[in-house]
């Protein structure tokens, strides 16, 4: 029994993932609702780490394929599309936000932030030149406000009893996708991941959007109608507003 209770002790002690019941947070709002007029919202992150850590917050989504084309010059003179290029484990979203700068985060940060995220993409065709990619390819997700990591926007506490409250404030972009996201909470000492949770967050079409996506996708043929009919009167309406201007 004796032995039993030492052994536990020790997968606490030596175990990051055993410290992860102990690190809570909360994030609000759990669903973001992408209406007509949605243009970003803000996840407001509080909880606590074990004192002694700093953090580092990430708004990610599920990993997926992606296929992009890459332009060259052809004969050295004009800009084409040449090879198709095949990215794969990629989240559409990744937002990362630390307590403090990437030296003080060591390798976890090395691991955790865009720099090591870019590194779990497989490319193909694999004779490619995968460092350049990988860059391109941050830098335009980047320019799309869709990967971004900002250094000490995580706001940490006064320490009590042995924990440090904390504050984060991620800004989600208005080219969010609907779907399934994760916020997930890295406490972070001595460079290592001394415990870490995650909470799911739900982005999902409300209003005018929802409603236009259930007409595409399970009413076709109304929407087609409806679409013909917009179009219709769109003509009628600028055919109008030219004629009373008067023939030139």
């Amino acid at each position: 029994m004796k032995r039993a209770i030492l052994f536990a002790l020790c997968l606490v002690c030596l175990c990051p993932a055993a410290w992860a019941a102990d690190l809570d947070f909360a994030v609000a709002p759990q669903t973001i609702d992408i209406h007509a007029f949605y243009n970003g919202t803000t996840l407001h992150v509080t909880g606590a780490v074990p004192e002694g850590c700093q953090v580092l917050a990430r708004f990610i989504g599920a990993p997926k394929d992606v296929v992009l084309k890459q332009k060259g010059k052809v004969f050295g003179l004009l800009w084409m599309n040449r090879d198709t290029l095949h990215f794969g484990n990629v989240p559409n979203v990744c937002l990362i936000a630390t307590s403090a700068p990437e030296k003080a985060l060591g390798q976890a940060e090395a691991d955790l932030g865009l720099a090591g995220l870019a590194k779990s993409f497989s490319i193909e065709p694999a004779t490619a030149d995968q460092d350049m990619l990988r860059a391109e390819f941050l830098l335009l997700k980047n320019q799309e406000g869709l990967y971004r990591q900002r250094v000490d926007a995580v706001k940490l506490g006064q320490p009590s009893g042995g924990a440090t409250p904390f504050t984060a404030d991620v800004a989600v972009p208005s080219r969010l996708s609907p779907g399934g996201y994760v916020v997930e909470i890295y406490a972070v000492k001595d460079g290592r991941i001394a415990a870490q949770s995650s909470r799911a967050v739900e982005a999902r079409l409300s209003g005018a959007p929802a409603f236009l996506a259930d007409l595409a996708f399970n009413h076709g043929a109304l929407y087609g109608v409806l679409a013909s009919v917009i179009a219709i009167l769109g003509g009628l309406g600028i055919g109008l507003v030219f004629q009373s201007k008067g023939a030139h």
